[in-house]
């Protein structure tokens, strides 16, 4: 799976997603502080899910129609990263399922998968 993670996530959860075999690209490595629409324009030419702990995503998409292959929303924010980390590979196989077209969130207890809007 193609991975474009956000400079929000914690570098050890970048790095199990690559050895698990996924091509992580990690915006903190390339370029910090690119504006999050300039992540989704790239990500969505180079056929990558977003990782991001940053719901701006959700916005970009569902309010000011941006395409994207899918975006993860990690809503843990009051999780240390060890827990984080812990999370993300409890809930991934949901992710695996769902790998284009999606919106996932993860929370602490949940995970919801919910359509984005059609490419146009």
């Amino acid at each position: 799976m193609k991975i474009l993670s956000d400079e929000n996530i914690p570098k050890d959860i970048v790095t199990w997603l690559r050895s698990a075999g996924h091509d992580v690209l990690a915006a903190a490595d390339i370029q910090p502080g690119a504006p999050d629409g300039d992540w989704v324009s790239r990500a969505d030419r180079e056929q990558r899910l977003i990782l991001t702990s940053d719901k701006d995503f959700g916005e970009l998409v569902f309010r000011d129609g941006l395409t994207s292959q899918g975006i993860v929303l990690l809503r843990l924010d009051d999780v240390v990263p060890a827990e984080m980390l812990s999370r993300s590979q409890d809930a991934w196989s949901v992710v695996e399922a769902n790998p284009t077209g999606q919106f996932i969130v993860i929370t602490p207890t949940k995970v919801r998968v919910r359509p984005l809007p059609p490419k146009s």
